[in-house]
């Protein structure tokens, strides 16, 4: 059984969730995580499920690339416990508890509420992770001290320590994959090359259902058909399109100012050729290798998107489509669809479709933990 993640509630949570739902490029890591209001309520959960072993992280803690992170972590030389340690000449041992990693079964719950410890003398390396307070490890000498808990962590430390075990400290490896907020504000272009992906994203078909709502007016991004499937409806009669990515935007705007309705693969190939796109995405994320490779050809590619353009739209899509052209409107935005609702008056749309956004990178990267309540409390 893989480890999960707790994750200690917090207001940075989503950025924290942008680094373990989704790997370095924006892929589903489908990791399992829990999210509490305290760490005891995480450690009892991870217990009563039987996980060996778990990642503790608090809200603000960001991974850059979590493939790397899982790989470090599952080869992480420990005897069960990593951790930010603490010790500053004159003090007792603590840990950060910004994110640490543990063997469930060697803790109890006590170890997160005890007033006093005991524990054989922690003996410390020499050398520091930084400054003169991070020992890279410590391991448990020969003669007991006792001393009230007054920083957090210190149940967790004695407990290793009186199981003859050391604590080890996370390696600059470790400090490269991660880092914490400490209520700043998040530095987005840190995630560069994963921005311009999504901002330059071009969605030819959906990557989850659609279906046409029958309401006058719409708000929506413009990834694949669901603008398109909505327009042709009798009863839509305007549709506001909002998308991050400008290339989408681009493409939408192309084919209502430009395009006759006849093959539509075509239309996208050419956009493609044109605009030189790298990163484009067709409704089937699993193709083989060989697959992905025979879509270079421009046959191929041109009728696999028309064989699966026309299994959605019916035989009358062509004169559907230019009726539509003549008699409604489309509206083109680029722009977050969150922070787009939260400052326009969004009472004049009969329907507000937010396809993958509430559970997409860029979106957690960009929005908090209150712009999401404030959005879903609009689109109610």
């Amino acid at each position: 059984m893989s480890w999960p993640v707790v994750i200690l509630n917090g207001p940075d949570l989503n950025q924290t969730l942008s680094g373990i739902q989704f790997d370095k490029f924006g892929d589903v890591t489908n990791q399992k995580i829990f999210i509490c209001d305290d760490w005891i309520a995480g450690f009892d959960w991870a217990q009563d499920n039987d996980y060996a072993q778990a990642l503790f992280v608090k809200s603000g803690t960001i991974i850059t690339d979590w493939s790397e992170w899982k790989k470090l972590v599952d080869s992480y030389p420990h005897k069960g416990l990593i951790a930010h340690l603490i010790w500053h000449p004159g003090q007792h041992l603590c840990l950060d508890d910004q994110c640490w990693f543990m063997n469930i079964q060697e803790f109890e719950t006590t170890d997160f509420i005890c007033d006093t410890v005991t524990h054989p003398q922690p003996i410390r390396s020499d050398q520091n992770s930084h400054d003169d307070y991070t020992p890279l490890w410590v391991t448990p000498g020969d003669c007991l001290i006792s001393h009230p808990v007054t920083e957090f962590g210190q149940g967790l430390i004695a407990r290793q320590l009186q199981n003859n075990h050391l604590v080890v400290n996370w390696n600059n490896r470790a400090r490269d994959l991660k880092f914490f907020l400490y209520n700043k504000k998040l530095n987005l272009e840190m995630f560069g090359d994963y921005k311009n992906i999504a901002e330059n994203q071009l969605w030819i078909f959906n990557n989850e259902p659609v279906s046409t709502v029958k309401q006058p007016r719409l708000l929506a991004p413009g990834s694949g058909l669901y603008w398109i499937l909505n327009i042709l409806e009798p009863a839509t009669q305007h549709i506001q399109i909002v998308d991050i990515s400008l290339t989408q935007i681009k493409f939408c705007t192309e084919l209502w100012n430009n395009w006759n309705g006849i093959d539509y693969g075509n239309f996208v190939w050419n956009f493609i050729v044109q605009n030189k796109l790298v990163h484009y995405e067709l409704d089937n994320p699993n193709l083989t290798p060989l697959g992905r490779l025979k879509l270079r050809s421009k046959k191929t590619f041109v009728e696999y998107v028309n064989q699966k353009f026309h299994s959605i739209m019916d035989e009358n899509f062509e004169s559907s489509w230019l009726t539509a052209k003549q008699t409604k409107t489309v509206d083109f935005c680029n722009d977050n669809l969150i922070n787009w609702v939260l400052h326009n008056d969004v009472d004049k749309y009969d329907d507000i479709w937010c396809s993958n956004i509430l559970n997409y990178k860029w979106t957690l990267l960009h929005t908090t933990v209150d712009d999401y309540k404030n959005f879903q409390a609009k689109l109610k």
